[in-house]
């Protein structure tokens, strides 16, 4: 596993994170203009690479077609964008209250 750190636009500061391989490709392929930060068509990009790897979050997000959702809860700032950071802290909300 490959240790990253990407810069969080609006937090002013670096934040460490540590992505999978497939979040790392997945992220590269949906980011197509390269400015570290996913739009909603790109973030559906992202989520169908991360179903098709077999990640449980974005395999009910495909499911239900709940793209739009997603983005609105991982969207924290409201500015409609998400970055890494945004995307890991709503997908660990999203665990920690499916239990898992």
């Amino acid at each position: 596993m490959a240790f990253f750190a990407f810069v969080s636009p609006g937090f002013g500061q670096a934040q460490t994170l540590n992505p999978s391989n497939t979040e790392v490709g997945a992220f590269a392929l949906a980011d197509r203009d390269g400015n570290l930060w996913l739009t909603l068509s790109e973030f559906r990009v992202f989520v169908q690479a991360m179903a098709q790897a077999g990640q449980p979050t974005a395999r009910k997000i495909r499911f239900f077609g709940a793209y739009k959702y997603a983005f609105s809860v991982a969207d924290l700032d409201g500015d409609g964008r998400v970055t890494p950071l945004e995307m890991r802290n709503a997908d660990n909300g999203f665990r920690a209250s499916d239990g898992g």
